[in-house]
């Protein structure tokens, strides 16, 4: 009851301390000491289970019941954000969006002229890159998701995968067939080795793809079961490293955005002032949810490698027109960074004086 009482006098801006039911716990012992009852520990322990058991299903009951109009309310407010996020980012996504349908398009068109021919002629380069475009079209749709949804952070890590995915496909395109053979053989071996691991996997289940790994290990060798074993023979280690793999080809893997890309991935402390979406923050903030902050990054560099992963594909067999189609993608690309960049500054500095006056 206590607990009640405190529940109805405390105001919504009050922190919520949830003790209540600690509160109310602690006056049962103490009057039962009080009164002279000798609780033992396994009895209070005891009430303090069937406390939380009894409590826990009303709580829940009670969450179930207003779930709807609480999950109305917040999507309403993120309806609203997304608005609002679309009408300051509006021209930056619209580009993005642009260049991500010419590359599809270039890519489908590609993939849909050449196919006959690549399966005629074994091209696993052909096979490789129009697979790693496809991944790179994914991955960008992604990213466009997590913008407009005020996720700047989270679209930088998935900018991470297209950078890695792009690297691939640079040392594809510089080694050729066998390098080729061997990344699209190492999907059977891992997809072999995952259905092998499942609990319930049977002897006789997966038969087609079973003799494919085993073709492929039995081609390649043992290392092809690594994480990375279609590199193991270009790179001369047993379980090579995506740092490796990327230093054959002149690219990176530590260092600049690509760190900062990673960070957000892995555990380690980041300061409040550390995030993208936090940028043009003046508090620390915790942020949990969207912002519409911190975007130029993500855009920009997603932007490019979009391009990149197109310009990979078609230079496998290029002509002067799609010479052409690249270097017009290649335009939108470049006109990215300046555009976005100049969106951030105008809108902050209106918000800015509007702040300044309500003040």
């Amino acid at each position: 009851m206590d607990g009640q009482n405190r529940k109805k006098k405390r105001m919504s801006s009050e922190p919520w301390t949830m003790d209540e039911l600690q509160h109310d716990f602690e006056k049962i012992i103490r009057q039962a000491f009080e009164e002279g009852d000798s609780l033992t520990p396994r009895q209070i322990e005891r009430i303090a289970s069937g406390t939380v058991k009894s409590a826990g299903r009303l709580f829940y009951q009670s969450l179930i019941a207003s779930a709807p109009p609480m999950l109305a309310e917040r999507r309403k407010q993120q309806a609203s954000f997304e608005l609002r996020n679309m009408r300051r980012w509006r021209k930056a996504f619209d580009l993005l969006e642009a260049i991500w349908v010419c590359c599809e398009e270039m890519g489908s068109a590609f993939n849909g002229h050449h196919r006959p021919q690549a399966v005629q002629e074994q091209d696993h380069v052909f096979e490789a890159m129009t697979y790693l475009h496809a991944k790179a079209l994914l991955v960008t749709s992604e990213i466009i998701c997590l913008l407009k949804g005020g996720f700047a952070d989270g679209a930088l890590t998935r900018w991470r995968t297209l950078y890695e995915n792009n690297v691939i496909a640079t040392l594809i395109r510089q080694e050729g067939q066998e390098l080729a053979l061997r990344y699209v053989a190492h999907s059977r071996v891992q997809a072999w080795l995952r259905a092998e691991a499942e609990p319930d996997h049977l002897p006789d289940e997966d038969v087609e793809l079973q003799k494919q790994a085993e073709f492929a290990i039995s081609s390649f060798g043992e290392e092809m079961k690594n994480r990375h074993g279609w590199a193991s023979k270009l790179v001369g280690k047993k379980k090579p490293t995506f740092k490796q793999i990327a230093a054959k080809c002149g690219h990176e893997a530590e260092g600049g955005v690509y760190e900062y890309a990673s960070q957000h991935i892995h555990f380690n402390h980041r300061m409040f002032d550390e995030l993208l979406a936090t940028c043009e923050s003046e508090q620390n903030v915790l942020l949990v949810g969207p912002s519409n902050s911190g975007m130029v990054g993500p855009l920009t560099a997603t932007a490019y490698s979009m391009v990149e992963a197109t310009f990979l594909l078609l230079l496998h067999k290029p002509n002067l027109d799609r010479l052409a189609l690249l270097d017009s993608v290649w335009r939108m690309a470049k006109r990215m960074n300046k555009l976005a960049g100049g969106l951030e500054k105008r809108t902050f500095d209106r918000a800015k004086k509007r702040r300044e006056v309500v003040s």
